[in-house]
């Protein structure tokens, strides 16, 4: 399916709508996956079409914030919070984060999530889901989740919250 706002998207799976997006993000450029929640009609609504639409045209003015944020989420929710007890190994497994750059080099953007419309009563609402490299190999895809509500981080949490 061809849509005017999202592009061309494919439907995978019981999630929705899924496509590529093209994105700036920490000075670099990336291809992200794109999913978009679909509702029991299986379209895509205006709602979402206009969660979207905000979003990516604030979003060079979001980021310095967001990285922050993640920056302050790292150390204060996950860092040294679980893992091996051998404080070399414990090492390894927690980097040291507190710059962007050291941030840029832990996390990888790799999806924006467009909810159903049902999930937008607080305002427009649209996840970021991140993988990231810290904590030992990330089998259950834990990764990282930041909740947008009318383009201000609302919750920082795992990725699943966007499911």
């Amino acid at each position: 399916m061809k849509d005017i706002v999202f592009g061309e998207l494919r439907k995978e799976d019981d999630y929705g709508w899924w496509g590529k997006q093209t994105l700036d993000f920490g000075e670099n450029t990336y291809t992200i996956e794109l999913l978009i929640h679909q509702g029991e009609e299986d379209v895509i609504t205006e709602r979402q079409k206009t969660v979207f639409t905000s979003f990516l045209e604030k979003w060079s003015e979001l980021q310095p914030e967001l990285i922050e944020a993640l920056i302050k989420y790292y150390n204060e929710e996950e860092y040294y919070s679980y893992g091996p007890d051998d404080e070399k190994e414990a090492a390894e497994w927690w980097p040291e984060i507190k710059t962007k750059e050291a941030l840029l080099q832990a996390v990888t953007l790799e999806t924006i999530v467009v909810p159903w419309d049902f999930a937008m009563d607080e305002g427009r609402c649209i996840y970021l889901l991140f993988s990231r490299t810290w904590g030992g190999e990330d089998l259950e895809d834990n990764g990282i989740g930041v909740r947008y509500i009318n383009e201000n981080i609302d919750e920082i949490a795992y990725k699943d919250m966007a499911f």
